[in-house]
């Protein structure tokens, strides 16, 4: 059985007007460039983070990136990788990758766009909902690792930590 992925792209719409459309609801200040992409910047409660969505003919997809302000050291990549495998176990949508050559830590997820032109509103603002919850939630785990030396177990474990009640 084969899997024809082939589409005829005559009269399809550009995915990145609705998802300009999303980011301007949503706040966010963006600016769209030449190379079907459009860069802007997430306000996340760590500070400002600039992200890409990006469209692609073939196979048609719209791909988002979000690029942590994070900057591993060389001595902690490997607790660094396995903090991402570990985040990503709790994460329902969108991944975290982390790039050892330029020692970035990104935050990624691809919208399918088979027989279809472009992506539901709902799908977009859910994924820049999952981005600004994992960062918010997964930086301080980052930084653990990155600044303070912790494990990627007792990182992941402080970041994730709930009081119950009020003080």
């Amino acid at each position: 059985m084969s899997l024809n992925l082939e589409q005829s792209t005559e009269n399809i719409a550009d995915p990145l007007d609705l998802v300009e459309a999303c980011l301007e609801s949503a706040g966010w200040e963006h600016q769209r460039d030449e190379d079907a992409a459009i860069q802007c910047i997430a306000q996340s409660r760590w500070g400002e983070m600039g992200a890409l969505f990006a469209a692609r003919r073939e196979p048609p997809a719209l791909h988002f990136t979000l690029t942590l302000d994070l900057k591993p050291t060389a001595a902690r990549q490997q607790a660094i990788s396995k903090l991402v495998l570990m985040a990503n176990e709790r994460l329902w949508l969108g991944h975290f990758d982390y790039w050892i050559e330029d020692s970035v830590l990104l935050f990624r997820h691809t919208l399918p766009l088979l027989d279809r032109d472009e992506a539901e509103p709902g799908e977009i603002r859910a994924v820049l909902a999952a981005a600004t919850d994992a960062v918010n939630m997964f930086v301080p785990a980052f930084n653990f690792v990155i600044w303070a030396g912790k494990s990627p177990e007792e990182a992941i474990d402080a970041a994730l930590f709930e009081t119950d009640g009020e003080a």
